[in-house]
């Protein structure tokens, strides 16, 4: 691979991750945290490369390791291999025009309630004041689960998610991430009317804000401890920005 390629190459890449990183659509690849680290990257990605590039214009070009004789009989194979090489520029040129949809239930490769089951009881802090405060559904879970203070007994909260509908009812559902895409896991409470029934019917992927009040779940020895959120109001809203929690 000559020179030439190598910056572009780094380049390309550099201003991809800078791409994705100002349109926010790097939130389909990782958690909202490492904003600051993926711009570090395409900086220095980027840098690197112009550094490169400006030290090759003023030498006079790149200098090659063969000699005259040596580059004239290997050109034929130093054309093909450059042109395979050059197809490393179509992964990246996907990742700058083509945002991938957001992760489907499916993908996701295990349950924050299995995860819940394996922390100790502790005591949570308090739930912020409020008539419903906004809590988020992974959070939800943590409380329902582990909380030794039972902070959501009796308590009216508020839940943002997205519809699954099971063949038991319909839940609310929210993909989590721990540091990746590739980490998913699924986050999923009960929707049930005071008297245990499901009768709300939305279609499935569709997002809900909902104030209820939530009832832990008995713990199953061979399934996740999924509680049941009794529903005060479902209001449907647009997908958010970022649709991982």
């Amino acid at each position: 691979m000559s020179r030439e390629t190598e910056n572009t190459l780094l380049l390309l890449v550099g201003l991809s991750v800078g791409l994705i990183t100002l349109t926010g659509a790097f939130t389909r690849y990782v958690k909202p945290s490492l904003l600051p680290w993926l711009a570090l990257t395409a900086v220095l990605l980027a840098g690197l490369a112009l550094v490169s590039i400006v030290g090759d214009i003023r030498r006079g070009g790149p200098r090659h390791g063969h000699g005259q004789h040596d580059d004239e009989q290997h050109d034929d194979g130093h054309s093909h291999r450059g042109g395979i090489v050059w197809l490393l520029v179509l992964p990246i040129v996907v990742l700058i025009f083509v945002t991938p949809p957001a992760l489907r239930p499916q993908a996701a490769t295990g349950s924050v309630a299995n995860v819940s089951n394996d922390v100790l009881r502790q005591a949570f802090p308090p739930l912020p004041p409020g008539r419903a405060p906004e809590v988020s559904l992974p959070e939800v879970l943590m409380r329902a689960a582990n909380d030794s203070t039972g902070s959501l007994n009796k308590r009216l909260i508020t839940i943002t998610g997205f519809v699954l509908n099971e063949p038991g009812g319909m839940d609310l559902a929210r993909i989590v991430i721990i540091c990746c895409a590739a980490d998913a896991q699924l986050a999923r409470i009960h929707l049930r009317d005071g008297a245990g029934s499901s009768d709300s019917h939305f279609a499935d992927n569709t997002w809900l804000r909902v104030e209820g009040e939530v009832t832990p779940a008995e713990r199953q020895p061979n399934a996740p401890p999924i509680p049941t959120l009794h529903v005060v109001t479902i209001t449907p809203i647009s997908a958010p920005a970022n649709q991982y929690a």
